[in-house]
């Protein structure tokens, strides 16, 4: 099913109406913040000692308006019309974002990792709602900020720390390994870097696996993997000191043959450092990928290019 993106009043980015000045509509769900922590609350912050809890929103609707006026929700980032995402309060997110039929849940993921006990944080789910066409995901704040953020701040030692820390991660997350290319609920993956043909959305196994295979890579076996692991899906200290990351953003994650970790790196400009943060903006996978094949990962990228048709750079 294709979904139909909706505008004006509908659009993604006015998925969250206000209520009261402590109260709002999500889709089908109602958010109200109290003053006081609760144990029967969906979370509490401790950020302020208040607490929000979700309810399922009543029949008619209560009346809302957009965009929010409030300290507590804020908007801090938008896809397009894909998506669109709000801090809530001081310790948790919501993600609206349309519905890809047969895609495995992000929440399904998270969940997955999480129970791996993995040396890096991720966000804790709190809640995962489905609207007709919309999805409705609450999650808890992983403490710190995004690499991107911190780069500018950061020197040599510290870059590089975070460079060898990533790679740890892949090599961690290549460790959990799975029978077919997919979700980890054996549900599909929106990678859209294997799609054949390129555009399109048939992300079923047989399809992204028929790209890997022309490409002549080994899908005798999948590992896991993050495949956006890009400095604004990394979370790193304020201020370094224990050097742990936190990994968000696992709405692409899943099993791939193991030579698409490095591959990934090579090609993806998403990957890339912003140009608020620095002047060379593709250091940071450069490093992350040449590091990724002294550790033996292998590197399909031109072969890449040739499946899609593309020429090569001239030198």
């Amino acid at each position: 099913m294709v979904v139909v993106r909706k505008w004006g009043e509908d659009h993604i980015s006015k998925s969250l109406k206000q209520i009261d000045s402590n109260t709002w509509l999500i889709g089908g769900l109602v958010l109200h913040r109290s003053l006081h922590p609760s144990d029967a609350a969906t979370w509490n912050d401790d950020g302020d000692n208040s607490s929000y809890t979700l309810t399922d929103a009543p029949t008619p609707l209560l009346a809302a308006t957009t965009p929010p006026d409030s300290p507590y929700i804020k908007l801090v980032h938008e896809a397009g019309d894909a998506s669109a995402v709000w801090s809530v309060g001081n310790n948790a997110f919501c993600k609206v974002r349309y519905i890809d039929e047969g895609v495995t849940p992000e929440s399904v993921t998270l969940n997955f990792v999480r129970d791996q006990r993995p040396s890096f944080g991720t966000p804790k789910v709190l809640h995962h709602a489905f609207g007709n066409d919309r999805s409705y995901l609450f999650l808890q704040r992983v403490i710190g900020r995004t690499l991107d953020a911190a780069w500018p701040s950061l020197n040599e030692y510290w870059q590089r720390h975070y460079v060898n820390a990533v790679v740890n991660v892949c090599k961690e997350m290549a460790e959990w390994k799975g029978h077919r290319l997919g979700g980890v609920d054996g549900q599909n993956i929106p990678e859209y870097y294997l799609v054949t043909p390129p555009g399109g959305n048939d992300f079923s196994s047989v399809n992204l696996e028929a790209g890997c295979k022309a490409m002549g890579m080994d899908c005798s076996s999948f590992v896991f993997y993050h495949a956006d692991l890009g400095p604004t899906n990394i979370i790193v200290e304020d201020k370094p000191s224990s050097g742990r990351v936190g990994i968000i953003d696992f709405e692409i994650s899943g099993y791939f043959p193991r030579g698409w970790i490095r591959t990934k790196f090579r090609l993806s400009p998403g990957m890339d450092l912003s140009a608020s943060a620095t002047d060379n903006q593709t250091w940071w996978r450069a490093e992350v990928q040449k590091m990724l094949g002294a550790d033996g990962f292998e590197d399909y990228a031109q072969l890449w290019m040739e499946w899609r048709g593309y020429k090569p750079p001239q030198p």
